[in-house]
């Protein structure tokens, strides 16, 4: 096995990349910035590539032969731009998709989507399955990873095997994104009233490697899976002390376009239905096709977050 892993210096690809050489993979990594800590193995190839560079990434793909690509690299709202965002994620994987097409080694090509791609709306199921009709509404975020889902599942030349893996809030020790909505909620003291009784689902690291690790020796799998631990908690539950003030939400989609607006939180204001009507995952399809136990629930990566955070305070 030869995985290449795009964004391998990310929040994802860092961690798989660290757990594949441990287990003796040979990793080949493309980003456009390098980890120095991964490249203290003999198993680790780093290229310094965009996705946006097709005759790059075509090239470095033809020459390492890998037999597998995993595909994690991701604007994630970096950019405020929508339209470079879409350059980038929705143009550089389409570059890659060619690249796999022409090179026959791929047997196998993992793509991470997002629960976003379901939208947040009242109507939304206890728990969300594949075959639900995806509504990513205007987030650009989902909206960009429903488009890559469908041309990587009608682009593939025959003989591909394509998994998207549609994934949910990860959480762990190498976690260190600290304007997201995850931080909010382990560190702020107040929150609006209509969070308390949201519901919040996080998959913890040592759990989503694991689970990438059975679709890579998997040779079988093809389609579209959730990839989320089984187990969610209200807010109100995983903060205790926290105290909920009634805010219209109207005053918080303001709120959050101005932090968006001065950098202070890294998620688009189009994404708040998102956390206001929770996607919560049924991971069941997944679990079911390797008899999965969960060694974290929500909860238990929920603590390790926020003792971290406290402590680093």
């Amino acid at each position: 096995m030869k995985v290449l892993i795009t964004g391998s210096s990310g929040y994802f690809g860092s961690i798989l990349t660290n757990h594949l050489i441990a287990s003796g993979i040979s990793v080949i990594g493309l980003d456009i910035r390098e980890n120095p800590i991964l490249n203290r193995s003999d198993f680790f190839r780093y290229y310094n590539c965009s996705i946006t560079d097709r005759q790059e990434l075509a090239s470095i793909v033809s020459a390492e032969q890998p037999t597998h690509v995993v595909h994690f690299a991701c604007t994630f709202n970096k950019l405020r731009d929508q339209d470079k965002e879409y350059t980038i994620d929705v143009g550089g994987s389409e570059n890659l998709l060619a690249a796999v097409n022409r090179t026959l080694s791929v047997k196998q090509l993992i793509y991470s989507s997002s629960a976003a791609v379901y939208g947040g709306y009242p109507d939304n199921p206890e728990w969300i399955s594949e075959d639900y009709e995806p509504r990513p509404g205007k987030y650009s975020y989902g909206i960009n990873k429903r488009t890559i889902e469908n041309m990587f599942l009608s682009g593939k030349r025959p003989g591909l095997k394509v998994v998207i893996t549609r994934v949910c809030t990860l959480s762990g020790p190498s976690y260190s994104n600290e304007r997201v909505l995850l931080k909010l909620i382990a560190e702020f003291p107040v929150f609006p009233l209509f969070y308390k009784y949201n519901r919040l689902q996080l998959i913890h690291e040592h759990d989503f490697v694991a689970l990438m690790s059975e679709i890579l020796r998997d040779p079988e799998i093809n389609g579209i899976y959730n990839l989320a631990s089984d187990t969610s908690s209200y807010i109100s539950d995983l903060s205790p002390d926290k105290k909920f003030l009634l805010l219209p939400k109207f005053v918080m989609r303001s709120l959050m376009w101005t932090l968006w607006t001065l950098r202070i939180f890294n998620l688009q204001p189009s994404s708040l239905d998102t956390s206001i009507y929770p996607v919560i995952l049924d991971p069941q399809k997944l679990v079911k096709r390797y008899n999965y136990k969960f060694e974290y629930t929500t909860e238990s990566a929920f603590n390790e977050i926020q003792s971290r955070f406290t402590s680093v305070n």
